[in-house]
Order: structure tokens, then sequence, then C-alpha cells
């Protein structure tokens, strides 16, 4: 007879069975439930094993024991959450925040005219030379400049490209200040009938610019519009002097419209420029 022990046996719950010697024992009924708290046990185990991986090893990389460096500016910003030196990034002016939605610009109420003498188109105390070829004496409006004297050149169909003189005035509402005038001067642009699905604008240059020793301004940038891609336009470079007269009020201003990647044109205005200067 087998010799009391455990042996296999398919009707028990784990395939094996005891003898005593004499008899199979009935086997111990498994309490109810305890197969999930098993398995809630192991669970429990394995979530406390990776919360103490996660404290004792470093994120870094660092081995167990070591120092990380600490990253931390030496002075806070005042925000508990965040102690690192903020970035100087600048926060956008209201004169910005205007460029393609209409806003409210001086109007000048002064007649535009055309008019070349002796080989020069002037206005505002300012002179260049007359541009040649397609170009013809025809004014281009802008509202508010005061002795608006202007040539155009047509490009496509709704497209120009200009040069204007003239001057605008501080008592109007624009800055003392040539940079800032500038600015309020390219955002009236952008946001009028000139530039009209206006995109963006990428700005070029914008430094102090020596017009027979007047220290003025100079901005340039590029306008970008969506309503000329189907003509291969897609916007214009606008190249803006400004400069001081003798008059506190008054500020000389030279401008030029050249449509973006036209070469041809691009180059007629950088001509114009070479012959800016200062009349009086």
């Amino acid at each position: 007879m087998a010799q009391p022990g455990w042996y296999a046996d398919p009707t028990a719950p784990d395939g094996r069975r005891y003898w005593d010697g004499q008899r199979w024992l009935e086997p111990t009924p498994e309490p109810k439930g305890s197969g999930t708290w098993l398995w809630l046990a192991i669970a429990l185990v394995v979530v406390a094993s990776i919360v103490a991986g996660m404290i004792l090893w470093p994120r870094d990389g660092l081995s167990f024991g070591a120092t990380p460096e600490d990253t931390r500016s030496a002075r806070p910003t005042g925000k508990q959450w965040d102690e690192r030196e903020p970035t100087d990034t600048p926060t956008p002016t209201p004169i910005e925040s205007g460029f393609g939605e209409p806003i409210t610009c001086p109007y000048s109420d002064s007649s535009p005219r055309s008019e070349v003498r002796s080989g020069r188109l002037s206005g505002g105390g300012l002179s260049v030379e007359a541009p040649r070829g397609e170009w013809i004496e025809s004014s281009a409006y802008i509202s508010w400049m005061y002795e608006d004297n202007s040539m155009i050149r047509s490009i496509a169909p709704g497209w120009i490209s200009n040069v204007n003189l003239g001057y605008i005035k501080v008592s109007d509402g624009f800055s003392s200040s040539l940079s800032q005038a500038s600015e309020e001067f390219m955002s009236c642009m952008a946001s009028s009938g000139m530039f009209a699905s206006f995109e963006r604008r990428d700005v070029l240059r914008s430094e102090d610019y020596n017009v027979d020793g007047r220290i003025g301004w100079r901005s340039t940038s590029n306008i970008y519009v969506a309503n000329q891609r189907h003509q291969g336009i897609e916007g214009d470079t606008v190249d803006l002097v400004l400069v001081p007269t003798d008059d506190k009020d008054k500020i000389a201003v030279y401008v030029t419209c050249a449509t973006i990647d036209k070469q041809d044109n691009q180059e007629e205005v950088r001509k114009m420029l070479e012959t800016l200067r200062w009349d009086g």
C-alpha cells in the first residue's frame, strides 16, 4: 500500500491530494475571496517597489547618494512654482497690436498731388529724383500725410508700387519720438486699404538714418497679404524714412512700397533712396 504523502489528483483544487496510508483526505476548501486578496497583495508589493525606485533613483541618472546640481537661480521671481529667471520677451505695444486691424489714424484733409519739378519729386522739405520708365505722375493717397506728393507704377491689376513725400504732425497724435512715430505710421498703413487682407509684417530694419546731417529714422518691413497670391504677389517691402524739421510739430516723410521678390521694382526704389536729400 502506498506510503502517506501528497500524490497527483486531478480532482483536487491544486492537482494534488493527501493519502494518509489508508484513504484520501478531503481537500481543505480555499476561503472565499482568498484569490482576490492574494492578487491584491501582489499588486501592492509591485506598486510599493516602483515608488521606492522613483524615490531612491534620481531622475537625472546620478548614482544613489550623489548630490544633483542645483540649477535654481539665487534670486526668486516671487512665483513660488518657478524660481528661474524669466525670459526677457518684450510685451507687444498697443501700436503693434493694431497691425492688420482697422485703427483710428489721423486725417490730414490735405489734397494729394503728383508733380515733378526739375526732375525731382518734392514734399515736406525732402526730395528725390523722380523715377522713370513705367512710373507715372499719379497720386497714391496716404490720408494722414500733408503736402503729399507721389508717383506710382502699376505692377498687376489692383496692385501698384508707389513713392510718397510729405510730412506728418505730432499734434495729430504721432509721437515726437521718430522710432515710435515710425511704428505708428506702419500700423496705419498695414491696417488701411493699402494692404487689405494683411497677414503679417517682418521687420527688416529699424535704425537711425542721416539725411544731409539731419539724423532721422529708417524703418523697413515686408508686409504680407493673402489676396494677391493668384498674381504671384506676396506683398510689399515698405521703406520709411522720417526726418526732423525745424518745426517741432512736423516730421518729414519719405516712403516707398515695392513688390516683394520683384527685383527690378526693388532696384528702382533703392536708387531713389540714394538721391534723397533735405531741401528745407
